[in-house]
């Protein structure tokens, strides 16, 4: 009896010493203190500011190995105070969206210096931002400056950044009133970013014209699956194309719901033209046999296998590049409302990546992630959980390329690019890696997270091509990549619109030596 009660006081001790709290304290740019629900909505998308809720706040809170912590939703509402709350690991860190002045929205991470935050801290967050990254914004400067290859090189302008950067976390550690301490360290997370954008963009444009790094390196577009439905612009969307500078494209098959598995010689005809046309101009292909918004609800691993199949048999000399692995931590392939089981979705890609190398090892295979933490609102998708947990089942194994799709107004990055990919990299040593479809508000207006200025979507959209299509060209074990995903809707919607931002990406070329 007295055992038994022991057991429980024991069970029940090991419980509560497996939770944990943690305080925020935030302040508005006025410095006023911002409570739970004010904390909420200063990291909330533009639609969805009145409607946030702790279970859609896009906080993650992990252990020190990317291992979902448990207890979501972790924020608690007190009144004045944003308190997080977990169970299971003794220390953790948290990443959430945030906004940096002059820039954009980051997804920023808080660490306290990799060692994690223990039951009962508190931390200013601002501060803890900037401090993590700006050690993760030196750490990857010094192996870029010293172990690098190409070795990057600072322009005096990079370096002056850099000083700036430093000068801001000096002046702002200084400062011992809280909401102007809070200031200050926003206004050097702003720096950092500055600084970082600058270090990617030089060391980018310094890959693409080393001699070993740059010929390997791939610029391009996607031509989603309404390409079908331009039958007769596909010389205009080609010769476009060229003249944009990219030399690779994504090509992505339409559903084709009347022969899914592409087994009757007329499914490839318009398919044939277009990359005849693309040929003409020699222009590479990554092909995607099923993009991951055209999952079936009836999707089985054979069905997969045999799309692919087919597909490859008929373009295996002009399309040398698959990618048969679209998104797949994705939570909305085979449906939102019902996505596919996770096994099964496994199961289909290994099953296509097995066909195409069956039909030639030296085809070339590409599985693509998707981008996200906390906006994720779930423990199993979010991209490095998801990595951790099928890094080590094998699931790459038959890929050549991984590839990270980035959006931004729907998943902060910001000023956690370079981290993502490095962190990637550590995760999958082997393999190369590229940055994959990317875009920015497929209509006009913005109701997602902002970047650059809320009101200006166009010079969004600008900005970021010219920052990441060179900053892919940084990553580590390159192949740049970078495939625009809005292209026939924002570049070339009919023979004459989208001529700005075909113009900013063939500048952004220009400067990349392409």
């Amino acid at each position: 009896m007295h055992s038994c009660w022991a057991l429980a006081l024991c069970a029940a001790f090991a419980l509560s010493a497996r939770a944990g709290t943690l305080t925020l304290e935030a302040f508005d740019p006025q410095g006023g203190r911002l409570s739970g629900r004010q904390l909420l909505e200063r990291i909330a998308p533009v639609s969805r500011k009145s409607s946030i809720t702790p279970e859609t706040s896009a906080i993650l809170v992990t252990d020190l190995d990317d291992a979902p912590a448990g207890g979501r939703p972790w924020l608690l509402l007190r009144g004045k105070e944003a308190v997080l709350s977990w169970q299971g690991p003794s220390r953790v860190r948290l990443s959430l969206p945030w906004p940096v002045a002059e820039d954009g929205f980051s997804t920023i991470l808080l660490d306290n210096g990799g060692q994690g935050y223990p039951d009962g801290a508190r931390v200013l967050v601002s501060e803890a931002a900037a401090e993590t990254e700006y050690r993760l914004f030196k750490e990857s400067l010094a192996e870029r400056t010293a172990s690098w290859e190409p070795n990057y090189k600072p322009s005096a302008k990079a370096l002056a950044l850099q000083d700036a950067a430093r000068s801001a976390m000096e002046k702002a550690k200084r400062q011992e009133q809280s909401a102007k301490r809070s200031a200050l360290f926003d206004k050097a997370l702003t720096e950092i970013s500055s600084a970082w954008s600058k270090m990617l963009f030089e060391h980018g444009t310094q890959a693409a014209a080393d001699p070993k790094t740059g010929p390997a390196l791939r610029w391009g577009l996607t031509l989603d699956e309404s390409l079908a439905n331009r039958v007769d612009q596909f010389d205009k969307i080609a010769k476009r194309v060229e003249s944009s500078g990219a030399n690779w494209v994504r090509l992505v098959f339409r559903m084709n719901a009347e022969d899914y598995t592409y087994s009757k010689p007329r499914s490839f005809t318009e398919y044939d033209a277009a990359v005849a046309a693309l040929a003409a101009r020699k222009i590479h292909i990554m092909g995607s046999p099923l993009d991951s918004t055209m999952w079936p609800r009836s999707m089985e691993p054979r069905l997969a296998a045999a799309r692919t199949r087919n597909l490859v048999l008929h373009y295996r000399d002009s399309i040398r590049s698959w990618e048969v692995a679209s998104e797949i931590n994705g939570n909305w392939l085979g449906g939102v409302r019902h996505p596919l089981p996770e096994d099964l979705i496994l199961r289909s890609v290994r099953e296509a990546a097995a066909e195409v190398k069956s039909i030639d090892p030296a085809l070339e295979t590409v599985a693509t992630l998707y981008w996200w933490e906390g906006t994720a609102m779930d423990d199993v998708h979010p991209t490095f959980a998801w990595l951790r947990r099928m890094a080590p089942e094998g699931v790459f194994r038959q890929f050549d390329v991984v590839a990270l799709s980035v959006y931004p107004d729907e998943n902060p990055m910001g000023l956690a690019f370079d981290t993502a990919f490095r962190k990637l990299h550590r995760y999958l040593p082997n393999k190369r890696l590229m940055l994959g479809a990317f875009g920015y508000v497929e209509g006009s207006k913005l109701e997602g997270y902002w970047w650059l200025d809320p009101t200006d979507i166009d010079g969004a959209r600008k900005d970021l091509v010219i920052l990441y299509v060179a900053a892919a060209a940084a990553a580590p074990n390159p192949l740049g990549g970078g495939f625009w995903w809005p292209t026939l809707n924002t570049m070339m919607p009919d023979a004459r619109g989208g001529d700005s931002l075909v113009k900013i990406y063939r500048r952004t070329l220009d400067r990349l030596g392409r």
